[in-house]
């Protein structure tokens, strides 16, 4: 696979292992069972044994980039490479395999950590991330548009992701409630942007 940006992939799949190493420093103060999942009341409601949490985690969100990895590359040899956007995907899963893990050992060290809004921050910021990028696309992939009306459905997704982020952030300084209710926009906003997307094709 000559298309394939391997130095990338490489880098940010060691990016996804590094937690591995603060698991390890900080082996013998984790408990055996630690805590994974948490719902929005910031109560632990799924567990793991310490092994998992450590080795098992980081090696499942590497194995999800190698994916996302192989899918990004495909596309910019079909496409065209847009190297910013290219950057932006290719990072979200290292950064919040790093933060993810981190907050995941701090609480079983006995971190008081708000989840919810840890959890907020980030779905808020890769929302922030895509809608600011999306933009800068002259395409969209398995349809075959025109430029002006391929950027214009981009423009539409950018605005509609940059306001839900802007929303799941505002949503970290209110009751867990405003972050529900976050989550449940994200059913409209994903339908609007078919909906739009659909009428822009068929004009």
């Amino acid at each position: 696979m000559k298309f394939m940006k391997w130095r990338s992939l490489v880098i940010s799949c060691m990016v996804c292992l590094l937690p591995i190493l603060l698991g390890l420093a900080l082996w013998n103060r984790l408990p055996d069972t630690m805590a994974i999942h948490f719902n929005l009341n910031n109560e632990p409601d799924g567990f793991a044994s310490k092994g998992f949490t450590v080795f098992g985690l980081p090696f499942l969100m590497a194995l999800i980039q190698i994916f996302c990895c192989i899918v990004n590359d495909i596309n910019a040899n079909k496409h065209g490479e847009r190297k910013k956007f290219t950057r932006v995907t290719k990072s979200i899963i290292p950064v919040m395999t790093v933060i993810l893990q981190t907050v995941t050992l701090g609480y079983g060290l006995g971190w008081d950590l708000d989840i919810r809004k840890v959890a907020a921050l980030i779905v808020g910021s890769v929302f922030l991330a895509i809608g600011n990028y999306l933009p800068k696309f002259d395409y969209i992939k398995n349809y075959d548009l025109n430029t002006e009306r391929a950027r214009k459905i981009n423009r539409f997704i950018g605005f509609a992701s940059v306001i839900m982020g802007i929303l799941f952030l505002i949503s970290i300084f209110l009751p867990p409630f405003f972050t529900v209710l976050c989550l449940i926009l994200m059913i409209p906003y994903a339908l609007l942007c078919v909906i739009y997307g659909i009428k822009v094709c068929r004009q």
